[in-house]
């Protein structure tokens, strides 16, 4: 067996019956959204979302404001400008911006069916799409994102210097410092759980409760 196996094979063995709990209570949100519940379109300079619930609402865009993107699934839709982020969230019934930095470029876009991530070259955004907040965690100058990994219930970005994590239950990205000398050997993604490995621990991400959870 690896190495990968063997920090593994305990975490499995712990977590089993926790992430089965976990599976039915994320069932109210990404179970019954296979297919989105927001239609997002845009007309004289504005965006305009609608849901069975919500009827139509609409949000101004600015005179010099120019979409880049647009996307829903599930509970959420997102419009990307040059300026902004925009999240519909068919819970709250409502639109909610964030601000971009000037010349802050948006280089990412992950939509969920119960929230959605941004990456930029200055920050993480998080969408909620249950209570349509968004939430950010920034970037250090010279970190970079190398590795993403995701399910229906939260979502991992790997940095050269930490571990960030982000799922709708939580109040906002939750991080794990790595250590100088300590380098990634597996990333293992299965019952809403995401468990990291490295030469020194095993981090676990995705409980929707706690955040993280290490091993040595």
């Amino acid at each position: 067996m690896n190495t990968f196996g063997i920090l593994l094979s305990p975490v499995r063995l712990c977590f089993f019956a926790y992430s089965a709990l976990i599976w039915l209570l994320s069932q109210g949100v990404t179970g019954s959204e296979l297919r989105s519940e927001v239609t997002l379109w845009l007309e004289s300079g504005q965006a305009v979302a609608t849901s069975q619930l919500s009827g139509r609402r609409e949000i101004p865009l600015g005179a010099q404001e120019v979409v880049i993107s647009t996307g829903t699934n599930g509970i959420n839709g997102i419009v990307v400008t040059s300026r902004r982020l925009l999240g519909f969230s068919s819970r709250a019934l409502t639109w909610s911006k964030k601000e971009l930095d000037v010349n802050e470029k948006v280089l990412e876009r992950k939509i969920f069916p119960s929230f959605s991530l941004i990456r930029t070259d200055r920050h993480l955004y998080g969408f909620r799409g249950v209570n349509g907040l968004w939430f950010e965690e920034p970037l250090g100058m010279r970190e970079k994102v190398a590795r993403f990994h995701s399910n229906d219930y939260g979502a991992v970005f790997i940095t050269d210097e930490r571990l960030v994590g982000f799922t709708p239950l939580l109040g906002g990205f939750a991080s794990k410092p790595l250590g100088v000398h300590e380098r990634i050997v597996g990333v293992d993604n299965e019952n809403g759980l995401i468990v990291v490995s490295t030469n020194h621990r095993t981090l676990v991400f995705g409980t929707r409760l706690s955040g993280w959870e290490e091993f040595e």
